[in-house]
């Protein structure tokens, strides 16, 4: 209450030129709530350093011009962590939404999916490495990066369900509608989430797809695929040791034992201490 009718205040203080009301508005904030204007302000600040950092480290992983020196990795696993990161600090109750900041912040997410470099990257850049036959001009992967691109894909589909509530109800509050950016986050979880079960179907081959003639006989591949999505939760570069995303994917030949086994291996290999 308290951190939000401050915020309040400050935001009339930015926009009026009433200098008699500013004086006022800071008066009422020292009186009422033993606050002062510049103790607001300076928490709006830390506010705004710290989304602007979360900002352009996912915009300098998309190749999108920042405003400051942050940069991101250009693989996607750690694309869908930037994101993540971004979301978490926007429905923060710390993170103050009436800055201009934070206004820009919510129209990039909220953009027109057609010149957003984010659903470009997921739902176009992301899903061509899943042509089959692949496109010309487009690199065949193998099992092991397919598996590490699909963890991308299971770990925005499980982070999902905890923030999209909080995020449409902070921006709700915030007199924002996310409602577009929702909605496009449901559909590309929905595109995108069968894919990996496709490729291992097909075991990997560039050729049509064809369940019903291969349908996983490629145990090797499998485990390869499989030791790909597992290192990515193993490490990530910035999820150090987290194994906590359930693997959704077909599991065909492998038993429990060798995925016990992978885990262990990639746990001890990512493991710095040693």
């Amino acid at each position: 209450m308290k951190q939000g009718v401050c915020r309040a205040f400050v935001y009339i203080c930015n926009m009026t030129h009433n200098m008699v009301m500013t004086l006022l508005l800071c008066i009422m904030l020292n009186v009422i709530f033993g606050i002062s204007i510049t103790e607001t302000v300076d928490n709006c600040h830390d506010s705004d350093v710290k989304l602007e950092y979360r900002l352009d480290v996912l915009k300098s992983s998309l190749g999108v011009p920042t405003r400051t020196n942050a940069t991101g990795l250009e693989d996607w696993p750690n694309q869908a962590i930037y994101m993540h990161d971004l979301l978490q600090t926007l429905i923060d109750p710390q993170t103050c939404l009436n800055t201009q900041l934070a206004q820009e912040t919510i129209d990039f997410l909220d953009s027109e999916v057609t010149e957003s470099v984010w659903w470009q990257t997921w739902e176009v850049f992301q899903v061509s490495y899943y042509d089959m036959p692949a496109k010309n001009g487009t690199r065949v992967e193998s099992p092991a990066t397919l598996g590490r691109k699909c963890w991308a894909f299971a770990y925005l589909a499980e982070i999902w369900p905890d923030l999209k509530p909080v995020l449409i109800q902070t921006m709700k509050q915030a007199g924002r509608d996310i409602m577009p950016f929702s909605n496009e986050y449901d559909r590309a979880v929905s595109m995108t989430m069968p894919l990996c079960n496709q490729v291992l179907a097909n075991c990997f081959v560039n050729a049509t797809y064809n369940p019903e003639l291969r349908n996983g006989t490629c145990p090797g591949s499998v485990r390869e695929f499989y030791i790909g999505y597992q290192w990515e939760n193993g490490n990530n570069h910035e999820q150090w040791r987290n194994d906590s995303i359930t693997y959704p994917f077909h599991v065909y030949h492998m038993t429990q034992q060798f995925e016990q086994d992978v885990t262990f291996a990639v746990n001890t290999v990512l493991n710095y201490i040693i």
